[in-house]
């Protein structure tokens, strides 16, 4: 054997093993719920957006028409300004397509079938996963286009904030929380 032969396989033995992932470095588990149980993101079979709360404080949306437009195969159009409808389309599918699910409870209009996301702001949600495709054997024939889960913030004891930005907009919110058996929680924001 050539002496230089050891050298080479020893480099690209060396090679190989700081190529792979080290386990010091993985990201932390993300656990869904898109086969209504939980299981990481990774061993879903679906196709799985989560937004987390981090992504939320990081990006400072206003609403939720700019908190979701951003994500891969969701179109949302807004009929007016703010406070005025919004609609969200799933991979083409109609708006009331779309499942949406709040802490695990169906959302939406008795009549219409489509939510109203102009009465949800984005300082009260924890996460969100958006699964695409029809779920309709899971979920019933509302998610023939996929669903979106909201899971919102566990309530506080108080809060307020204050925010002020470009073109005198403001915005002022309080909110209460109480109970330890059964929960409310009463928030308003003024924009």
């Amino acid at each position: 054997m050539h002496p230089s032969v050891p050298v080479v396989l020893t480099l690209l033995a060396s090679s190989l093993l700081s190529s792979l992932p080290s386990r010091a470095a993985t990201k932390p588990e993300i656990v869904v719920t898109a086969t209504r149980f939980s299981e990481s993101v990774d061993a879903s079979l679906a196709s799985v957006t989560v937004v987390t709360r981090e992504e939320i404080e990081r990006t400072q949306p206003r609403d939720m028409l700019q908190l979701l437009a951003t994500v891969p195969g969701l179109d949302a159009s807004r009929t007016g300004g703010p406070g005025s409808n919004i609609s969200l389309f799933l991979r083409g599918t109609n708006s009331n397509h779309t499942l949406i699910l709040v802490d695990g409870m169906r959302a939406g209009s008795a009549s219409s079938g489509a939510f109203a996301w102009e009465t949800l702001l984005p300082s009260q949600i924890e996460r969100i996963e958006i699964v695409r495709g029809p779920r309709a054997a899971l979920y019933g024939s509302d998610a023939i286009g996929g669903v979106i889960q909201i899971f919102t913030r566990q309530p506080e004891s108080a809060s307020v904030g204050i925010q002020i930005g470009s073109n005198h907009t403001r915005s002022a919110s309080a909110g209460l929380a109480a109970g330890e058996a059964v929960r409310f929680r009463l928030f308003a924001e003024h924009s």
